[in-house]
């Protein structure tokens, strides 16, 4: 972070990126006119058993009933219902609507689930998915108490254990939304084109790096379940549901005067339940039938921003 006696007015109090208020910008088109690219982020994830050692676990992490010794069954059992039980309820919601999807899966998942794995890669390969790189684990954030070797290790350790499985992400979502002082300059080292970690914004926009290129595509915090569902927050699904709807109604008419982006964080373990999936799934239609709705994946919609050069 900048010292607080470098800090100019109404510039950020790091280094990552520039300042820029929305409405000074140029105004952001998108394909055939689109208002707003809309793309729900899913996140396939393995809670480890047992956390690995010296690793700093977050204060707060969804799922079970807290923190507590291993096996911690409930946070296990708990993301494994969303693999086994809730993806496939979900999965059929989002491809329904008329949507696409990111695939953030950490390496845990990918080389446990199989069969997962493989169906996703064939909504890959069909145009309706995008993979994006999750970590190893949900357990294991990066943060600024590793050293640079660490973190930078573990990064590349994620993309060489996914593309074992012939997962090739360009983008990164770290677990948890973790990242550290240094974490946009060694994604960039270790070949990611864009991250989903910065949720501050509407439009995606150029990190600063002191190499390469890196793109921000920001998510909207508001939206992930995890923090709409669980507590302290705990609204209700149906409430939940009609904020999805209304911000893709709002961001479409907002877009008309400079194109958006609606992208969030879904987990199958929490929007896959079944008292859930229905308000769930009636507003993921509502938002594929919103006039002004270009469906995407992430590469799709930092390209027609300008910040990748293509999208193979």
């Amino acid at each position: 972070m900048i010292p607080s006696g470098q800090l100019q007015r109404g510039a950020p109090d790091h280094p990552h990126h520039a300042w820029s208020a929305l409405p000074t910008r140029a105004p952001l088109r998108f394909p055939n006119s689109a208002a707003v690219a809309v793309c729900p982020v899913i996140a396939f994830e393995t809670h480890e058993d047992a956390v690995p050692e010296d690793w700093p676990q977050p204060n707060w992490l969804s799922g079970g009933v807290g923190r507590r010794p291993d096996p911690n069954i409930a946070r296990i059992g708990q993301r494994e219902y969303g693999l086994r039980a809730g993806w496939p309820r979900l999965r059929a919601a989002i491809l329904g609507a008329g949507l696409r999807y990111a695939a953030a899966m950490d390496a845990m998942t990918a080389e446990g689930w199989p069969a997962l794995r493989a169906e996703i890669a064939g909504d890959v390969a069909a145009g309706r998915a995008e993979w994006v790189a999750h970590g190893i684990s949900v357990n294991r954030p990066l943060h600024d108490g590793m050293d640079e070797a660490a973190e930078r290790a573990v990064i590349a350790e994620t993309r060489a254990r996914l593309a074992a499985w012939g997962i090739r992400a360009r983008g990164w979502w770290g677990p948890e939304y973790g990242e550290s002082t240094r974490t946009p300059a060694l994604l960039v080292r270790e070949g990611y084109a864009f991250t989903l970690d910065w949720c501050n914004d509407e439009q995606p926009y150029a990190m600063t790096v002191p190499e390469g290129r890196l793109a921000a595509l920001p998510p909207f915090a508001d939206l992930d379940d995890a923090f709409s569902l669980c507590a302290p927050r705990g609204i209700t699904p149906a409430s939940y549901a009609a904020n999805l709807a209304a911000a893709a109604e709002g961001l479409a008419r907002d877009g008309r005067r400079s194109a958006r982006c609606m992208v969030w964080c879904m987990r199958p373990f929490l929007v896959g339940q079944p008292f859930r999936i229905g308000p769930v799934e009636e507003a993921l239609r509502r938002i594929g039938g919103t006039d002004g709705v270009w469906a995407a994946t992430p590469s799709e919609i930092i390209a027609a921003a300008g910040l990748l050069e293509d999208t193979a």
